[in-house]
């Protein structure tokens, strides 16, 4: 058994097992045991707060408190029962000795249900629930249900959810867990006592990390706690795991050490990415993607970190940061992130989400999971708005000789249905199709300005060459022929060395050869 208990991962064997072993969460902590003391828990608690912070420990433990065999007294009074309760909620409680305790520690208790939403999410799992729910307890005084991620519910499993908890039975506890208290619904949430779990600081953190150190006579400075400590972003539980890992190493472990054996969070190389997007460096912010990539960051991960961060950039623009950003992160990187928000202006960031948006509704659609973010990086950093009607064709506004204007008038008009016409055969180059403008049309060619370079090779590309042509030349009722050239804009020093090296990089031969292209020279 000492044995078993020496080979148990460093996160189960220092779980907590009763609140004052959680980290922080002091306002959480006080609720509970202010309401357990005076026997008047709610019937259904909402646990809300990032990953790692001890909602389902504490939903556990709250398990064994109104369950333990300690509540037995043979003062059966209401004085006595009260006062039984005031003296637990003071003390060190739960036991963790009875029988019920070991039992919830150990997962074989009957009365106490976990139910992840995020696996479990349909509502037969809900009315199996439901049917249950009427049965007494086997042994303990409550049926605890404990829900983790319940925002992954459907909407018809929260419907069958709440009914159960509109008419809840004495005996029931019920326990929600979320990250994402934003897609629970207003009808749940009205039902529910909420409890919000804040990330530990460094100072907590350090402190209960030290303590395992101790017990585990693990050998690391100060420097290499410090990283793991850093590293965790204010979760015991990754912290924990992350102590776990290194002292598998054996020595001296150091700052270093850890650094060559653990992969960092990314957020740091995100905001250097955001940063160089900010500043409309193509070559940087793709060159950080595909570090990004090559280091094993899922393409749709990636996305939705970049949305994620655009974001919270947009809160703190405009004065929501402190209310929806900060108690989601540690200070250092709440104040990262406010020093970033200076670098966009709010229309920078929404057009940027919504650029994101669109790469992320053709990901299901790629067969190279990394090419629409590769674009929208591209199309981020590009000088104009990236739709052709946000920013019209010059020759709109100054029609050289040579041009028809209605021809020009009805290729405006059709744009859209161009667009989705092209989209299923290749929705790559319909995507690129929103950043170039007509330069002019005769009566057999369309001359299309591309603002970069890699952009004009797509476009000459031979097969999507003659799908444009094919679509104009229908448009306009007689036979068309395209041709690219390369745009003048304003140029900035930074632009023309992205622009020059960018030119002959593997990322733009690659991107050109996924366009069909047959050539790239």
């Amino acid at each position: 058994m000492a044995n078993q208990q020496q080979n148990t991962a460093f996160y189960l064997k220092y779980r907590p097992q009763s609140l004052d072993e959680i980290i922080g969460q002091t306002s959480v902590k006080k609720i509970l045991l202010s309401a357990f003391g005076q026997q008047r828990l709610a019937h259904a608690y909402l646990f809300v707060g990032p990953r790692g912070t001890g909602k389902t420990s504490t939903a556990r433990i709250l398990a064994k408190m109104v369950n333990c065999e300690s509540l037995e007294s043979s003062d059966k009074s209401l004085e006595g029962q009260k006062s039984r309760f005031s003296t637990l909620a003071t003390s060190h409680y739960p036991c963790n000795k009875c029988s019920i305790c070991l039992s919830i520690t150990d997962g074989s208790n009957l009365d106490l249900i976990e139910i992840d939403a995020a696996s479990n999410r349909g509502i037969e799992d809900i009315r199996f629930l439901r049917e249950n729910i009427k049965l007494s307890p086997s042994g303990a005084g409550k049926r605890v249900y404990i829900i983790d991620e319940v925002h992954m519910l459907t909407t018809e499993a929260f419907n069958a959810l709440l009914k159960t908890l509109e008419e809840p039975p004495g005996h029931a506890l019920f326990i929600l867990a979320t990250t994402e208290v934003s897609k629970i619904p207003q009808t749940i949430l009205s039902r529910v006592q909420r409890l919000d779990f804040k990330l530990a600081t460094q100072a907590e953190l350090l402190e209960a990390l030290n303590k395992v150190v101790k017990t585990e006579k693990i050998d690391i400075d100060e420097e290499g706690l410090k990283s793991i400590v850093k590293k965790a972003d204010g979760s015991f539980r990754d912290g924990i795991k992350f102590l776990d890992q290194v002292s598998s190493i054996g020595g001296k472990i150091t700052s270093q050490l850890i650094a060559e054996n653990l992969k960092f969070s990314q957020f740091d190389d995100l905001l250097d990415t955001l940063s160089s997007l900010a500043s409309k460096d193509i070559k940087k912010s793709l060159l950080n993607l595909l570090n990004q990539l090559q280091e094993g960051f899922d393409a749709k991960e990636l996305l939705f970190s970049y949305m994620e961060q655009m974001r919270n950039l947009m809160f703190i623009k405009n004065g929501l940061g402190e209310a929806l950003v900060k108690p989601h992160l540690i200070e250092e990187k709440y104040q990262n992130l406010i020093k970033l928000a200076e670098q966009f202006t709010s229309q920078d960031l929404i057009r940027n989400l919504d650029i994101l948006q669109n790469a992320l509704s053709k990901l299901k659609f790629t067969s190279i999971p990394s090419l629409p973010l590769e674009l929208a990086v591209v199309e981020i950093c590009a000088d104009s708005p990236s739709s052709i009607l946000e920013s019209p064709p010059s020759i709109i506004d100054h029609p050289s000789s040579n041009s028809d204007s209605s021809d020009l008038s009805k290729i405006k008009e059709k744009w859209t249905y161009i667009c989705e016409t092209i989209r299923p055969y290749n929705f790559s180059l319909e995507a690129l199709l929103r950043s170039i403008s007509i330069k002019e049309v005769t009566d057999t060619l369309v001359l299309i300005e591309a603002p970069y370079s890699f952009h004009q090779r797509i476009l000459e590309a031979p097969k999507n060459r003659d799908l444009l042509e094919s679509i104009l030349s229908d448009i306009l009722g007689r036979k068309i022929k395209i041709s690219a050239v390369l745009g003048s804009r304003p140029q900035r020093k930074e632009d023309i060395a992205n622009i020059e090296v960018a030119a002959d990089d593997e990322i733009i031969r690659a991107a050109a050869e996924i366009f069909n292209s047959d050539s790239v020279n």
